[in-house]
């Protein structure tokens, strides 16, 4: 598999052998909870796992699954915060639907979330082999949805044109990554 770092070209074939620490795999384990993947991601897509913290706590994992140089979809996981933070990040289709806009270039950083004016419709997604109708929301061409996990959720944000190959996840440990 080949990936680029700052214009470097580098191959792997991602069989991590068991018990290796990875970067990915100690930013799962400070997690501490399942993370939703792709089931089957198509051929030539690899991962790149990104994180957000607040106020020193790690409430949600993207995994951004990429072809090359473009993002083709990502798929967040979050949990709640503890009682003690006060400010309460949150997820919701529309704002993962215009940070995946934005950053796959199919619209400017510049414009605002009023202007993609995005469509409601219905989809599904699959989480461990059990389908769930979900609300979603629909702009420019891609979709995303948010799946109650746990005691946080998911979302899967991606074209169109992928969402059924990204429809379908399966939770990974963090000894998986």
């Amino acid at each position: 598999m080949q990936h680029t770092l700052g214009g470097a070209v580098f191959h792997s074939d991602d069989r991590r052998p068991p018990g290796i620490r990875t970067p990915d795999r100690e930013t799962a384990e400070e997690f501490g909870e399942p993370v939703a993947v792709l089931r089957d991601a198509p051929a030539g897509w690899f991962t790149l796992l990104g994180r957000q913290s607040s106020d020193g706590f790690l409430h949600c994992l993207d995994v951004g699954y990429h072809r090359g140089t473009d993002l083709m979809a990502t798929v967040q996981t979050s949990r709640p915060l503890p009682e003690s933070h006060r400010v309460r990040p949150f997820s919701t289709p529309e704002s993962e639907l215009w940070v995946f806009l934005a950053d796959s270039g199919r619209i400017d950083h510049g414009t605002f979330p009023e202007d993609l004016g995005p469509v409601r419709h219905e989809v599904v997604l699959r989480l461990d082999g059990v389908a769930t109708r979900v609300a979603g929301s629909r702009s420019h061409g891609c979709t995303s949805a948010s799946l109650p996990c746990g005691a946080g959720h998911l979302v899967v944000t991606a074209p169109d044109a992928h969402w059924e190959a990204v429809a379908d996840l399966v939770l990974r440990r963090a000894g998986d990554f």
